[in-house]
């Protein structure tokens, strides 16, 4: 949550401020400036947060191990160590069917969320 503190934050610092004097001469609350202009402005990085908080949540371990008790309530990444440890020969075609199940939902929403990253990337290059 501080990286995507931090990283709203330095974006927002790059947002012009004569956009937000416009608004704010057009009569525009702090409300309505912030969801007509500051959030589209601002797109690319609340979608790249989001992107980075989701597959950290996806890919946690530690906590999920910590409060689930039983085998129906674990989560993938704890099914894929329990795969390679329980079985004392690791079957690594049936770990690797495993992982597919953890990368594949983290990539197709990369792939949504390619071209925000990219437009963000892009906007931030060009100056004038």
């Amino acid at each position: 949550m501080a990286y995507g503190t931090f990283l709203l934050r330095q974006y927002y610092r790059t947002l012009p401020l004569e956009v937000l004097d416009a608004a704010k001469v057009d009569g525009a609350t702090h409300a309505r400036t912030l969801a007509s202009v500051v959030v589209p402005l601002a797109k690319p990085a609340i979608i790249s947060f989001g992107l980075l908080s989701v597959v950290a949540k996806w890919n946690d371990f530690l906590w999920p191990l910590l409060v689930t008790n039983t085998k129906e309530m674990r989560v993938l990444p704890i099914g894929i160590y329990w795969l390679m440890v329980e079985e004392g020969t690791v079957e690594w075609g049936v770990v690797m069917a495993g992982t597919l199940f953890v990368v594949l939902p983290v990539v197709l929403i990369f792939l949504y969320a390619q071209q925000y990253i990219v437009e963000g990337i892009a906007a931030g290059a060009v100056k004038g």
